[in-house]
């Protein structure tokens, strides 16, 4: 019984961290990140940020789509180092990095 609970949470789990990683990548591509930069960062984001580190990408994202702005790996990282979370900047800045050349 143990072992069906552990699988099944794994996939639920599983199934989250799929639907995490689709927000992101649109909401990336509707600021204007092209797709495969958005795929990527998406995936890395989903593993490695939390729901309210990734929420508040999100806005920011949305509030320079707002703008008719579109949103650059500068002001992505100039935006997280804002924050003075020195988590959300590494990931954001190492994925900028790692997906600008998938």
């Amino acid at each position: 019984m143990k072992a069906i609970a552990i699988i099944a949470s794994a996939v639920l789990l599983t199934g989250c961290q799929t639907v995490v990683s689709e927000r992101v990548e649109d909401s990336l591509i509707d600021a204007g990140v092209p797709s495969g930069m958005a795929e990527c960062m998406g995936d890395i984001w989903a593993d490695d940020l939390s729901i309210a580190q990734i929420q508040g990408i999100s806005r920011f994202a949305k509030a320079v789509r707002a703008e008719g702005r579109r949103l650059t790996a500068r002001s992505l990282i100039a935006h997280a180092r804002e924050w003075n979370d020195l988590e959300a900047l590494a990931v954001v800045t190492t994925s900028t990095a790692r997906c600008a050349f998938s």
